[in-house]
């Protein structure tokens, strides 16, 4: 409002001076016509000559009455004054009021202006500023989701590539994008990958190397144990053996078996963990109950008794002549260390999870040594083991068949009572 009051100000100085030639010479027809070329603005132009009678008017509408306290402007009384005056009334105007002298005659030009109009005008230009706000507002929003949406897109192909690089394929490319967070964490993993790959060429060197010197080594080794082997055999057939020779030549056949068991156990578990690193497992669908059968039946020699508990028949993906071995490495340490004269083998499918379990009930297992004995040539008691001829590899052997198996293994024992060895795979879709 009160900027609009400067504005009433000034524009009353204007029309002043451009009426005041008019007023001079008493045409009063003239300042009519230029007063209604203001009747289609806001603003209310009015002229009073000395009594105070209207001479011209913007607005049609306009009355001739003098001016009262209903009107929105209020004359000056001091007549030897220019004052200009501004009263909030009834019809809510606003307006300036100019005394002019003009050869010693007294004019009066009031220009009111409503103050609906100044407020109109406000909300307005309001209305405009809060639409320009709003277009500035969608324009940062969209610039914000076009952001977003260039990040995420972004994002998630460096996802995608990173996924796929951890599940193995340490080929797939990784573009490098334009925001810096990005850019450098790309660049580290490219680096990453880098290293992953030299390190598993290295790795898969050594494994080769290792293999080709496994299959070196024991070639070596059993080219003389089988000579020696059939030279024993030779001796016995031929019966050139004294009594006093005997037991040496005994344990001289015992140790020959044992290495060659040791070597064979060597060969087997290389072989184990080189097929748990192929990506290809060569897998073939069997009955895993026709398969603990035909295990057991193997043991039918012995004077041990064996009971299969079937809780489940189950057809299984993997390999039927390791998970075979597996089994029979687990009855093997049963019947020669636990004292047994019975072992449950028990099998059961529960909450997605097929369980294999062989079980004793002969001396057991301390509780120290449960935690070691799928350690390569860990034995519970050394001497017994030798006796036996046991490689101390047998439950290594084990336990590497079940992960090649994707399976877990462990052991539980409660010592003079029983032990129990629990095969846990998942369970199969086929």
């Amino acid at each position: 409002m009160e900027e609009e009051q400067k504005e009433l100000q000034v524009f009353t100085r204007q029309i002043e001076w451009a009426i005041l030639p008019y007023l001079k010479n008493n045409d009063f027809e003239t300042i009519k016509k230029y007063t209604d070329d203001f009747k289609d603005e806001d603003i209310t132009i009015r002229i009073f000559d000395t009594d105070k009678n209207l001479i011209a008017a913007s607005k049609p509408d306009n009355s001739n009455e003098i001016l009262s306290d209903n009107k929105p402007v209020l004359l000056p009384e001091k007549e030897s004054k220019w004052e200009t005056y501004r009263h909030s009334i009834k019809n809510k105007m606003i307006g300036d009021v100019k005394e002019i002298n003009v050869s010693g005659r007294k004019y009066y030009l009031e220009i009111t202006i409503s103050e609906d109009d100044v407020i109109g005008t406000i909300v307005k230009g309001q209305m405009t500023l809060m639409i320009f706000f709003g277009i500035c507002i969608i324009i940062l929003l969209w610039g914000l989701l076009e952001v977003f949406y260039r990040t995420k897109k972004t994002f998630n192909g460096f996802e995608d590539s990173v996924i796929k690089i951890a599940n193995g394929e340490l080929d797939t490319p990784i573009d490098v994008p334009n925001l810096e967070l990005l850019e450098e964490l790309s660049i580290s993993v490219k680096k990453m990958v880098m290293r992953l790959k030299n390190q598993i060429q290295r790795l898969t060197q050594l494994e080769e190397y290792k293999s080709n010197f496994l299959q070196n080594i024991t070639h070596e080794i059993k080219t003389p144990i089988t000579a020696i082997n059939s030279a024993v055999e030779l001796i016995e057939n031929n019966n050139s053996i004294t009594n006093n020779d005997r037991e040496c030549f005994e344990i001289i056949r015992f140790q020959i078996k044992s290495i060659n068991k040791l070597v064979n156990d060597i060969l087997a578990l290389s072989e184990i963990e080189v097929a748990k690193t192929d990506e290809e497992k060569h897998f073939k669908k069997f009955n895993l109950n026709s398969m603990i059968e035909k295990t057991i039946f193997n043991f039918s020699h012995l004077p041990v008794e064996i009971n299969f508990i079937r809780n489940a028949n189950e057809e299984f993906f993997g390999n039927e002549e390791l998970l075979s071995t597996a089994l029979s490495n687990l009855l093997t340490n049963a019947i020669r260390y636990s004292g047994s004269d019975k072992i449950d083998i028990i099998l059961d499918k529960k909450d997605g999870e097929i369980k294999l379990s062989v079980k004793d009930y002969g001396v057991g297992i301390e509780q120290r040594h449960l935690e070691h004995i799928f350690e390569r040539f860990y034995r519970v008691d050394k001497a017994r083991s030798r006796q036996n001829g046991g490689s101390g590899l047998g439950l290594a052997i084990v336990k590497n068949i079940v992960e090649l198996h994707n399976g877990t293994i462990k052991a539980e024992s409660i010592p003079d009572k029983e032990t129990t060895f629990t095969v846990i795979f998942q369970q199969q879709n086929i």
